[in-house]
């Protein structure tokens, strides 16, 4: 890879950020496309990864946000733990910038639930007597395969949960990052434990 290139990829994923940063915003994917326009780039070979964005994310929360973006980040990850146990029959992964660690107090809380269908997860929103919207967004899986998956939308304690329906009986089927084409990157109950309380002598739990 050139230093052009290396360089142009650099600049996308800073103007990314700022586009995050500025518009208050965690989707990351609609960030990387108008940082690319910006810049007349519209191959996918010339975009940053994931990974570059976040870096340059982080570095601009550390500049804007100083020291409240930790205490705004552990919050937030609270706020997941609770909501993931008490959907824990439903296999919960958090997914998205909360678990990312580039968060901020706008973010949504996005969880990727487990069942065989649909109403199987709006029986428990109903047994918690949390008021939800419904929405659906499309996914592509590493099968090939396009589906339209359907969504919830809750408040509590101020926080917005996005709750998506993946099929039951395969979690580890993941719906691809539209950024790299890999699969989402996310965190089980166990893992969300650990990114809050991390043990020095315990390696990441997996």
């Amino acid at each position: 890879m050139g230093t052009g290139k290396r360089e142009l990829q650099r600049r996308i994923a800073y103007e990314a950020a700022r586009i995050l940063t500025e518009l208050r915003s965690d989707n990351v994917t609609h960030a990387c496309q108008k940082a690319a326009a910006k810049y007349g780039v519209t191959r996918r070979q010339m975009m940053p990864s994931r990974e570059e964005v976040e870096q340059a994310l982080r570095e601009q929360q550390r500049l804007l946000r100083g020291e409240q973006q930790p205490d705004v980040m552990q919050n937030l990850r609270l706020s997941a733990l609770a909501a993931m146990q008490a959907l824990q029959q439903f296999q919960p992964i958090l997914v998205g910038s909360v678990f990312q660690g580039t968060a901020d107090s706008n973010s949504r809380v996005k969880l990727h639930l487990f069942a065989d269908t649909p109403e199987d997860i709006l029986f428990t929103l109903s047994d918690l007597h949390i008021p939800w919207q419904e929405k659906q967004q499309t996914a592509l899986f590493s099968d090939g395969s396009r589906n339209t998956l359907p969504s919830f939308l809750f408040s509590a304690d101020g926080v917005v949960f996005e709750l998506t329906v993946l099929p039951a009986g395969n979690p580890h089927k993941r719906p691809l990052d539209p950024i790299d084409n890999q699969p989402m990157q996310g965190a089980n109950i166990k893992q969300l434990k650990w990114l809050l309380d991390p043990q020095p002598e315990h390696t990441d739990p997996g």
